[in-house]
């Protein structure tokens, strides 16, 4: 299991930068070893499929860390920056808005005390964490030149048990 904490976001005249941490937990009850986690940060926008924005479709994901073992019920944490250039940010428009509404995505392999292939994928809608009780996140503004939000938080998307 993949769980997601952002940390911050920032945005400057070329890249966004979101630092995380990722903590991937062993739900199961074999031990995992060798596990690969591949990750990056897309924006989401109307015009890319459901598919390529949870990291169904495409490319694989860049590899981003490796946990050597994780026993059952044990957790790792890895911590970590994703930067996406400015350039390949398709901004939604509000008005005079540009906005922007990232997803992190992750894939994790491993192999069980049987030496069979377990994996694991997770996406996270990232936003600023609303001062209001309302539950929804705020996308980031691109617009207003370069700032760092630190009152960041995030939502897991469901991922289609069928591909």
């Amino acid at each position: 299991m993949l769980t997601l904490e952002a940390v911050r976001l920032g945005a400057t005249l070329v890249n966004t930068t979101l630092a995380y941490r990722l903590t991937a937990t062993n739900a199961g009850p074999d031990a995992l070893s060798d596990i690969a986690i591949s990750g990056d940060m897309i924006a989401a926008h109307a015009s890319r499929s459901m598919e390529e924005q949870l990291g169904i479709a495409g490319p694989e994901l860049p590899p981003i860390g490796r946990i050597e073992r994780l026993g059952p019920g044990e957790s790792a944490v890895l911590e970590g920056e994703f930067r996406l250039p400015l350039a390949a940010v398709t901004p939604i428009r509000h008005g005079q808005a540009q906005l922007f509404v990232p997803v992190a995505r992750f894939d994790a392999w491993a192999s069980d005390s049987a030496h069979r292939a377990v994996s694991a994928r997770a996406a996270f809608l990232v936003g600023q964490d609303n001062a209001t009780a309302s539950d929804r996140l705020q996308p980031f503004r691109l617009d207003l030149g370069p700032r760092v939000w630190d009152a960041i938080g995030q939502r897991a998307l469901e991922i289609p048990e069928t591909l």
